[in-house]
């Protein structure tokens, strides 16, 4: 009988139920905002004297398509495949041969009597042949720097046709050295159509006519922070054996090495690193350094994404190759996180210079690499915290040209900003956006004078 007048007062049964949901929602939320992960030792990372295999990297690993969308019938989509995930089938699958120009040299010319193809928009080094790193023999078109390319079926021939810097285009043969999925290079999103933009000197990429539904992010940095156990590892990785080296000048947040030609520079509020000045007689070379070379030293100098961030949707991609300024050429990898592109604003860094916590930048002087600069962010897992409605692909292209921006526009991306608490707490947020690339820098469409992102070359701006 009791039980019966229990369950016969519905308000008392809704109050309950009301204060039990309060509470739960209590508890989450203090186990989300005083969570703390537990460090993993820096030790664990890569070293000169026993790099971690699961670290390294083949260029082929970091040089990817920077877009790739589907043609079908005068149409453009969106592919299901990432441009990692494509470019693995292609190399695969294909090996490039008997390529020759084509007597037409105009942006339409490209895609002449062409129906159903896979484009890839390529990364834009300003002197590494791309396309060599994801078709196998493509090395004949060296000294050529391709901007984007075709591949598609004339008849029973499997082609491939790509227009290079100086508009002239080439049309290969792909023969067939695999057994890749060669139906999955096409398979499109049919619900994200594309619009083709086309900048200054016939520069393309293409963009969502609708603009997506993207999640913001959450992350805690789980990367070892202390400044003692930042610099016993760099102290094993870039002076390996090295009897000379020695702590110098210490501050609250900064700490440095130094042989006497090298410095290493750890600063513990940005978790970020700089070694530069690389001595002569270890990095003496004759030959010009290209980016084999450069993917070999980031391999043996801290590695690229750890294993768990890798697992979680981080990654660092090849992202341009920066013209020598004062001598000295920057390669810059950039973070992605779930295949977008990641963005910051500088902050900073030692001795007044600059730091971009979302790219790892690699200096060098032509036959010498002189800097590596890069942040430690290491997540265990990201949290969506909420979604965001993009404006459409239409809509950012009117903004830009009602404030006569877009004459100076060379690439529109969605991507995402990464904003790095520096507290005990340190977590990052991912805010997605549209990013573009506006006078040699990228900024937010929709706010452009509210960042200092600047190309940077060694601080000097």
């Amino acid at each position: 009988m009791e039980r019966k007048r229990f369950w016969a007062k519905p308000e008392l049964v809704k109050s309950l139920v009301l204060l039990t949901l309060i509470v739960t929602s209590i508890v989450q939320t203090i186990i989300l905002w005083d969570y703390h992960p537990k460090y993993q030792s820096v030790q664990s990372e890569t070293q000169v004297a026993t790099v971690d295999t699961s670290l390294q990297r083949r260029t082929s690993q970091v040089i990817v398509p920077a877009q790739t969308v589907v043609h079908e019938n005068n149409a453009v989509f969106a592919t299901k495949n990432t441009p990692k995930q494509i470019a693995r089938v292609i190399r695969d699958t294909f090996e490039a041969n008997e390529f020759k120009p084509l007597a037409a040299k105009n942006v339409p010319s490209l895609y002449s009597g062409i129906n159903d193809a896979l484009e890839l928009i390529l990364p834009e080094p300003y002197y590494a042949d791309t396309l060599g790193y994801i078709v196998p023999g493509s090395y004949s078109l060296s000294g050529k720097v391709p901007q984007r390319a075709l591949i598609f079926r004339d008849g029973d021939v499997w082609k491939i046709r790509a227009i290079m810097s100086d508009q002239s285009i080439w049309e290969g043969r792909l023969a067939k050295i695999g057994t890749g999925d060669v139906n999955s290079l096409f398979l499109k999103d049919s619900n994200r159509a594309m619009q083709r933009v086309t900048y200054a000197e016939d520069r393309v990429n293409y963009i969502p006519v609708v603009g997506p539904e993207m999640n913001e992010l959450f992350a805690y940095d789980v990367s070892q922070i202390q400044i003692a156990a930042r610099l016993d590892w760099m102290r094993d990785t870039f002076f390996p054996g090295d009897p000379n080296v020695q702590e110098v000048d210490p501050a609250s947040s900064v700490g440095a090495l130094t042989n006497g030609i090298s410095v290493a520079e750890y600063d513990a509020k940005l978790n970020a690193s700089r070694y530069r000045n690389l001595s002569r007689n270890s990095s003496e070379r004759e030959s010009v350094i290209g980016l084999d070379t450069i993917v070999d030293f980031v391999n043996f100098h801290g590695g690229w994404v750890d294993e768990t961030s890798e697992s979680q949707g981080l990654s660092l991609r090849f992202d341009a190759i920066t013209p020598a300024n004062k001598g000295f050429e920057t390669t810059v990898f950039r973070f992605h996180v779930n295949g977008y592109p990641v963005f910051s604003q500088r902050e900073a860094f030692i001795n007044n210079d600059a730091v971009d916590l979302s790219t790892l930048r690699v200096e060098n002087d032509g036959t010498q690499v002189r800097s590596i600069t890069r942040h430690h962010l290491e997540i265990d897992r990201l949290i969506s915290v909420g979604t965001t409605q993009l404006a459409g692909g239409q809509d950012v292209l009117d903004t830009l040209v009602n404030t006569g921006r877009f004459e100076n526009v060379t690439e529109i991306r969605l991507g995402y900003e990464i904003e790095y608490n520096e507290d005990t707490s340190r977590y990052v947020t991912f805010s997605p956006n549209w990013f573009v690339r506006e006078a040699g820098r990228w900024v937010p469409y929709d706010k452009p004078g509210d960042w200092t992102e600047r190309m940077m070359y060694r601080g000097l701006e």
